[in-house]
């Protein structure tokens, strides 16, 4: 994954030296190419039970696998398939069969609840997968995550702390990008069910296999939808976000100011 603006490193490494004026409209275009372009990406599933080998049994043929698969592509934005990704917990229903389907979509799994959680380790990862304990997770590293262009998913369902508790650990997150689980109760959901929703998460997927989850909710963001009902499976998705609209006009300012130093230039 490259986090790296490449629009910012585009007027960082030519920005002319020369001219105060040119270093004046090369500092503003540059404020602008360093406002976030492009954001990340979250996938929300209310229960565990779906990537366990249970819930791959379950599913039948390659539904289960298609949807892992389909889910890591989606979370990884640098566009390139294939890649390392983050297993960030030790419950079973990230399973044997979860981590051949990620390998057989050319990803790398590594569990480790003991790696360091910081922006700089998880920077090397295409997407980063929790549910069940907090380890060492902080909230702010993985918000910073996102905006750096990185793909984070949750589940839930998993019982350690009750609904109440499960929801408590993951909501300080995900409410910052729309989404959140219920926390009242978990929501009996059970047995395999027909995909209903429209989504590239959920293409070659007709069924998944669910027991019992926390409900999750759309919060108001315009990025943020629950793509499987009754609040099934949730996502959030900023990937290529258009520009504020002082976004554009401080890069028709810049703009302005590199044309008037380049006539004064040619005036000389």
């Amino acid at each position: 994954m490259n986090a790296i603006n490449p629009i910012a490193s585009k007027f960082t490494t030519s920005a002319p030296a020369r001219r105060s004026g040119a270093l004046v409209a090369a500092a503003v275009l540059l404020s602008c190419a360093s406002a976030p372009a492009l954001a990340g990406r979250v996938v929300v599933n209310h229960d565990e039970w779906t990537w366990s080998d249970t819930g791959f049994s379950q599913a039948g043929g390659s539904n289960a696998s298609n949807f892992a698969q389909n889910v890591v592509k989606f979370l990884d934005t640098d566009g390139t398939p294939g890649g390392n990704v983050l297993i960030y917990s030790n419950n079973f229903g990230f399973g044997a069969s979860f981590s051949a389907a990620l390998s057989g979509a050319g990803y790398t799994p590594t569990f480790d609840t003991a790696a360091p959680f910081t922006l700089a380790n998880l920077l090397n990862y295409d997407a980063v997968y929790l549910g069940g304990g907090a380890f060492g997770k902080d909230d702010a590293v993985l918000a910073d995550y996102v905006n750096a262009g990185g793909g984070v998913f949750i589940m839930a369902g998993t019982g350690d702390g009750g609904p109440a508790g499960e929801a408590a650990r993951w909501n300080g997150f995900l409410g910052g990008f729309g989404l959140a689980f219920d926390g009242n109760n978990y929501n009996g959901v059970n047995g395999t069910l027909a995909v209903t929703g429209v989504h590239p998460i959920f293409s070659g997927v007709t069924d998944l296999y669910y027991n019992n989850g926390n409900t999750v909710s759309a919060l108001a963001n315009p990025n943020s939808v629950i793509v499987q009902t009754p609040g099934l499976i949730g996502v959030y998705d900023n990937v290529g976000a258009v520009p504020e609209p002082h976004t554009y006009a401080l890069m028709l300012a810049g703009l302005g100011v590199l044309g008037f130093v380049a006539r004064r230039r040619s005036r000389a």
